[in-house]
């Protein structure tokens, strides 16, 4: 069995084409493949630690079709990245990237910032990349089954392109997981709560797989956890997932909470989910012998990749997954009260947690549950400081108005310092783009928003349309 909470997601695999036109080369300097060679690297140097990138070479002519060919079948992919470093006849380019069967992005990089009266025809002619970028485009929509890829384009010193560019194969990356994407179901919603469960034929609507974990499979699951597990976990890996300065206690509530979390682990482990929602006010947690609340459970869930939501709330639970993604750290929240004289929402929720949002050195602490949760419960709550810094409330709806696939909602904002409340749960300011906050929460409601959304760090606005476009969900952007 492996060590707990040791799940890590593999590195996206991405298949990196350069392209560029042969028909020129004659008017060029010797070793002009080697330059654009070159050129191929500076685009995807910075890439190398975050994706597992397999570099194919260029395609000048058809003469490389075939060479080409025979390395995409052998070439596992999740996203095809196009370098074009010039103008690049597009047909066959294109058929090459249709090979891959992933989401496509562009890197049209430019090399060149400063045009000086010494540009000729072959300076020209070598700094043509947005000619081949919309080249690709434009031929890609032309298919009988046409693609629509992202398209990045800046300088090749500019950090903010690379980002830009890492943040695109990213979300191309998140994109191809979307196919077939496995949503854990543990515990029907709260009674009432209609509005945030999913069908198994709403979720297959949208491109997802429900995963229902009977009551039976989780009380046997949560019952097998030993005593000794319990120990051994407390003492030698959560210290491991949380942060140094973390204060909590050993307790009656953190062992059953810690029940919880190892069997949480081992079922998305052995039922390989990507993300789900616990409902564990009820029989699948605090009825249970030894029950408790799900909020470590579902935090530590988070933290390693794999988001889980309360309540039974699926469709957050991909807002999460997009997030932590995305962002890389996400809280499931709500837009609670408003403060006036801030103009900022307090985000709140009761108990859960994403570690990765705490800044360094800041608060972090678990608690027994009691009351802090909203009623008095078994189990324990966390609360920590959330980092200031560019941030976006991540919806996910379904919304029968716009379209029996699932919506996603987009509302841009940022942290602020942390509030100074009583509460003793995860909470904190933000403050959206669109002023004043009322009338950013009449945008956020009337988009179809549910009352839990997903707190997710940076400006995400461009990578949910570019998710949206890949994937064809409707999306709503909230910014100014």
């Amino acid at each position: 069995m492996p060590e707990a909470f040791s799940y890590q997601l593999a590195k996206p695999r991405v298949t990196v084409i350069g392209g560029m036109m042969a028909y020129f080369e004659s008017i060029m300097e010797p070793g002009f493949r080697d330059d654009r060679l070159r050129h191929v690297a500076e685009i995807t140097a910075p890439l190398k630690t975050a994706f597992d990138l397999t570099e194919l070479g260029l395609w000048a002519d058809e003469t490389d079709f075939d060479r080409l060919t025979k390395q995409i079948a052998q070439t596992p992919c999740d996203v095809v990245l196009l370098v074009p470093t010039m103008a690049t006849p597009p047909k066959e380019i294109v058929a090459l990237a249709v090979q891959c069967d992933a989401p496509v992005v562009i890197a049209c990089g430019h090399g060149l910032s400063d045009i000086t009266e010494a540009f000729n025809m072959r300076e020209l002619c070598r700094h043509s990349s947005n000619v081949g970028a919309t080249m690709i485009g434009s031929m890609m929509r032309r298919l009988p089954k046409p693609l629509q890829p992202i398209l990045v384009t800046g300088f090749l010193d500019d950090p903010e392109f690379h980002m830009r560019l890492s943040l695109a194969v990213k979300t191309a990356a998140l994109a191809n997981r979307f196919k077939g994407l496995r949503i854990g179901r543990l515990g029907m919603p709260m009674n009432g709560y209609d509005h945030i469960g999913l069908s198994a034929e709403q979720a297959t609507a949208s491109g997802f797989e429900l995963v229902d974990i009977s009551l039976k499979d989780w009380t046997t699951r949560v019952s097998a956890v030993t005593d000794s597990e319990i120990k051994t976990f407390q003492h030698d890996i959560l210290p491991l997932h949380i942060p140094p300065q973390t204060k909590y206690a050993l307790s009656a509530d953190l062992d059953r909470a810690t029940r919880l979390a190892l069997a949480l682990d081992r079922v998305a482990v052995e039922y390989q989910l990507d993300c789900g929602s616990l409902t564990c006010r009820g029989p699948f947690g605090v009825e249970l012998a030894n029950g408790a609340i799900g909020c470590l459970a579902t935090s530590l869930m988070t933290a390693s990749g794999r988001p889980f939501s309360a309540t039974g709330d699926l469709v957050t639970s991909i807002a999460m997954l997009t997030g932590k993604v995305l962002g890389g750290a996400t809280l499931y929240c709500e837009l609670d009260a408003i403060d006036r004289n801030r103009d900022a929402f307090l985000i709140s929720n009761t108990g859960e947690g994403d570690f990765d949002w705490c800044p360094k050195g800041g608060k972090a602490d678990i608690y027994d549950a009691s009351a802090h949760s909203g009623r008095d419960v078994s189990g324990v709550v966390l609360n920590h400081d959330i980092s200031a810094g560019a941030a976006t409330m991540i919806g996910v709806t379904l919304d029968r108005n716009v379209s029996e696939r699932l919506s996603f909602i987009a509302l841009q904002g940022e942290t602020l310092e942390p509030p100074n409340t009583a509460l003793k749960v995860t909470h904190g300011w933000f403050q959206s783009s669109m002023r004043p906050a009322p009338r950013a929460f009449e945008a956020w409601a009337n988009a179809g928003a549910t009352h839990h959304g997903a707190l997710s760090r940076g400006n995400l606005v461009e990578a949910l349309n570019w998710l949206a476009m890949l994937r064809d969900f409707p999306v709503t952007q909230i910014t100014e």
